[in-house]
């Protein structure tokens, strides 16, 4: 204990003459830099002032020449060998998105932004208590500050949904967390994301605003249609850059589905549900059934992220972090494109179909996937009994490549598949 660390309690917690012992623990201690932690420190028995435990939450701070020690394991939430457990994480996966990994430090100010994946969350909740968040990660991530107070480990500035991946900006300063925070609040901070949704809001290349309530709040979306596809299933899938002026719950999900009536792929069926309304005003027919692609991902991933430097002027240019968009997006577009341009279709009642004229082995232009067969012409009745047997075999091998592939993850889709 020196009289330099007793004056530098005195003026970051703005005490006069009397500084508590939890003041000095603060200062003295990064893993315990707030008063919270401190406290609970000294209850639990963690801190001894020359040797002896001092539990008092009011004890005053020792005279300088005092020995503190401070036992960090038991306060410390940190799991033990997280780099290990990093390790583990990111190899279950080699595609970018799906890893933890940093995008950009600034130790000097305080600040960090992390790629967090699909499936994690950001922070800890009522309901995931037990499941590791993308906080649980960070220190083996993200080096502490070399300047300013320490947060207790790095903290996430602000939350991304559960299944969508992208740059997460992270403070390990005091000082860094209230800046980022505070250009949240002000609307400092602008995000960019990439989404696949059914259907067609617009021609490719324009632009469309949304202003549309979320949860009773004003909530605003900005929008371009990057490319649109044809879909066996619903028509068209859409490649849209979104970009949110608000930053409502699930703002983007639901404006894609209940506003535009073009739900993200992948959306959970309650909320695709919520686009019948607004998908039967724009294109005059029922929404289609809810199909799942792929592995069932939500084809929804931040991209970039823009904020002020906590150290620079306000004046100073925007700190850009940017990320490459998922390639299982362009493989979606493109495997979605190739069935459609080989003929597959899907019925009112979500039942998939091939439409075949150029077949020579059955006469039948449209193939049902049922797994019926029936006798008939061309036109849908039925075929004579000679060709039964031959019509069977081939809906059999049409039914098992349709079926395996309409469940397929389109990154394991290669040349010599069907489609």
């Amino acid at each position: 204990m020196t009289e330099e660390l007793l004056e530098k309690a005195r003026a970051q917690f703005h005490r006069g003459d009397v500084v508590f012992l939890h003041h000095v623990v603060a200062v003295c201690f990064p893993e315990l830099c707030t008063v919270k932690a401190a406290r609970k420190a000294l209850r639990q028995g963690h801190v001894l002032v020359n040797g002896s435990e001092e539990r008092s939450h009011d004890a005053l701070a020792p005279p300088p020449g005092s020995q503190l020690t401070a036992c960090l394991g038991s306060v410390d939430a940190f799991i033990p060998d997280v780099e290990a457990v990093l390790r583990t994480f990111n190899a279950k996966s080699d595609r970018l998105e799906a890893r933890i990994r940093l995008l950009r430090e600034s130790r000097v100010s305080g600040w960090a932004v992390v790629n967090k994946p699909a499936g994690l969350h950001c922070r800890p909740c009522g309901f995931n208590g037990k499941l590791l968040t993308l906080e649980d990660y960070l220190p083996a991530v993200v080096g502490p500050p070399l300047a300013g107070s320490h947060c207790k480990g790095p903290r996430a500035c602000h939350r991304l949904d559960f299944r969508v991946a992208g740059p997460v900006v992270v403070a390990t300063s005091q000082e860094a967390m209230r800046s980022i925070k505070a250009a949240f609040e002000n609307r400092r901070v602008k995000k960019e994301y990439r989404a696949i949704v059914c259907g067609c809001p617009a021609q490719p290349g324009e632009r469309l605003q949304i202003s549309a309530p979320v949860e009773g709040e004003e909530a605003t979306t900005e929008l371009e249609v990057l490319q649109v596809v044809p879909c066996p299933h619903y028509g068209n899938l859409s490649e849209l850059r979104l970009v949110p002026i608000t930053g409502r719950h699930h703002q983007l999900r639901q404006h894609c589905a209940e506003t535009l009536g073009t739900p993200i792929v992948n959306e959970e069926k309650p909320l695709f549900n919520t686009a019948a309304g607004a998908w039967q005003k724009r294109t005059g027919i029922p929404l289609p059934p809810y199909f799942s692609r792929g592995r069932g991902c939500l084809f929804l991933q931040a991209t970039q992220i823009s904020f002020p430097d906590p150290c620079k002027d306000s004046a100073e240019p925007a700190v850009t972090v940017q990320v490459p968009v998922s390639q299982r997006f362009e493989r979606l577009l493109r495997t979605s494109a190739r069935a459609f341009q080989e003929g597959w279709r899907s019925s009112g009642d979500g039942q998939t179909y091939r439409a075949d004229a150029s077949s020579k082995d059955c006469p039948c232009t449209v193939l049902p996937l049922d797994g019926s067969v029936g006798k008939g012409d061309s036109k849908g009745g039925y075929l004579e009994s000679a060709d039964v047997e031959k019509a069977t075999i081939i809906h059999t091998l049409r039914l098992r490549c349709a079926a395996d592939i309409l469940r397929m993850d389109p990154l394991k889709l290669t040349s010599g598949n069907h489609w």
